[in-house]
């Protein structure tokens, strides 16, 4: 990553700073900043603010609503879909956001082999507003992509100009520019004055210091001696320092999607046995791990994709194994294993994925099976998951944004979660999902698909891992920062100084 041009934050010290200045602290370190590029869901809160989406969907319920585009539509036969975008509108370079320009935006994308999807066979001008997809084949989830990091469209005049430094010198059309960066260590971003509002909020602060503290007690003292103003993405243990602190408020994402879970490579023995992945999942006390790793801060387990608090949540999928030592031994010994097996498996080295390996060996060794897990750096962990190796499990995490996007990429037989890509009941219902419009007739086959998880056990989520969040009492909008979308959307902040 190459350092910004312009002067590089250093991140404000000492309690009242001047202005309408907001210091913004976090522990999650983004790979880089173009809405194109490689994620690791760290970048989702600078791309909130730096660009405007094509189509907003709301924080909230997911509700899609007009962003850059003003109305959107399908052709008749489902194999073109159309966008008018909003007038006079223009990237923080001075650059026109026109439909030339966010043709040319997304193609380069596409040349990029990230975010479009292999549907989409092309993007074209068809008049000064009006963006035209060419689909290979009917794709109902595309005004979902188009509400998250696909459609938040760059300058593809500063993307050309800059090339690969574009990931540290993102334009976008957002409430916010970025005019100073240093990676994994601080950011500025400044209030765009040109800015037309898009679905995302007006910035309400006249510039936001941001900065990357990994070390949990820095994160604390700095938090405690009013030198960041808003915290977010740190550890559980930090609630517990912050916990009755005056002047300190906290709170959690609980609409947004994310949760940990383990990835199973179906494909080979002895996880290819369904009744033995019911035992796996049988086996595991959900509540007593979240329990023993977040120090009671996680409470939720999971079996299925979303929240209670989110708007796509189905009470049908709660449940699925509960805890039940005896009906998982009585399974694996259905399936041959009746004296017990090993299954080799690696957990990404991080917290909490580290200290659910340790639990989880703890708990399937009570019914038999001795987990030999490893945990590793996390490039690392997904290279020795992949086909060709050993080991059968991933100890990771899952998350999305709307269920057009999270129904393909967990249970689809291209999905991350399935790494044999193994043909199973969900896979046809994933593929009518993606030709199925209206979203009540689509939540109709979202719930087929739930049902059909339930008993073929494709994954194994573990529970619910919903962001810490805390602010000072100056702070105005802090409640609002949350979104479906995942992580949180730094727009909504003000200070009442």
């Amino acid at each position: 990553m190459l350092a910004s041009s312009v002067a590089g934050c250093q991140g404000t010290g000492g309690a009242g700073a001047a202005g309408n200045v907001l210091r913004v602290a976090t522990q999650q370190k983004p790979v880089q900043l173009d809405s194109c590029g490689p994620s690791n869901g760290s970048e989702l809160a600078y791309h909130n603010v730096l660009y405007a989406p094509l189509i907003k969907a709301d924080d909230k319920t997911g509700q899609l609503g007009p962003g850059l585009a003003e109305s959107w539509s399908y052709s008749g036969d489902e194999r073109a879909f159309t966008l008018e975008l909003k007038p006079d509108l223009k990237f923080q370079d001075g650059t026109a956001l026109d439909a030339a320009a966010v043709a040319k935006s997304l193609t380069q994308c596409k040349e990029m082999g990230n975010q479009v999807p292999d549907e989409v066979a092309g993007i074209t001008a068809a008049g000064d507003l009006t963006v035209e997809f060419e689909l290979s084949e009917p794709y109902a989830a595309l005004p979902d992509l188009l509400s998250g990091r696909l459609g938040m469209v760059a300058s593809p005049t500063a993307r050309e100009k800059e090339g690969e430094r574009f990931a540290s010198r993102p334009v976008g059309a957002g409430p916010y520019r970025l005019t100073g960066y240093k990676p994994g260590v601080s950011a500025e971003l400044t209030r765009w004055d040109g800015y037309t509002e898009a679905g995302t909020l007006a910035a309400k602060a006249e510039r936001i210091e941001w900065r990357i503290l990994g070390d949990n007690s820095a994160l604390a003292a700095e938090v405690l001696a009013g030198n960041v103003d808003y915290a977010w993405g740190f550890s559980t243990t930090l609630v517990e320092e912050l916990k009755g602190q005056p002047g300190i408020t906290l709170g959690g994402n609980d609409v947004a999607t994310g949760w940990t879970s383990i990835n199973l490579n179906r494909s080979k023995p002895p996880l290819d046995d369904v009744r033995v992945r019911r035992a796996i999942s049988h086996a595991i006390d959900r509540a007593a791990m979240a329990e023993a790793v977040s120090g009671g801060v996680w409470t939720a387990p999971t079996w299925g994709p979303y929240p209670s608090g989110s708007p796509y949540y189905d009470p049908a999928a709660e449940n699925a194994q509960p805890y039940d030592p005896e009906k998982a031994k009585e399974l694996l010994r259905q399936a041959g294993h009746g004296d017990g097996l090993t299954i080799d498996a690696v957990a990404l080295n991080t917290f909490p994925y580290a200290d659910n390996a340790v639990v989880l060996k703890e708990q399937l060794k009570k019914v038999g099976i001795d987990l030999r897990v490893e945990a590793q750096p996390t490039a690392e962990a997904t290279k020795n998951y992949y086909p060709g190796t050993e080991n059968l499990m991933l100890i990771s995490a899952m998350g999305g944004t709307s269920p057009m996007y999270v129904y393909p990429k967990f249970y689809g037989r291209e999905s991350s979660a399935n790494v044999g890509r193994v043909e199973t009941a969900a896979t046809p219902l994933v593929r009518e999902l993606l030709t199925t419009y209206g979203e009540e007739e689509q939540k109709k086959v979202m719930k087929e698909i739930n049902a059909v998880a339930a008993q073929d056990v494709p994954f194994i989520g573990l529970y619910f891992i919903p962001e810490a969040l805390a602010w000072r009492d100056d702070v105005t909008g802090a409640q609002d920062t949350t979104s479906v979308q995942g992580n949180v959307n730094l727009a909504y902040l003000g200070l009442d100084r």
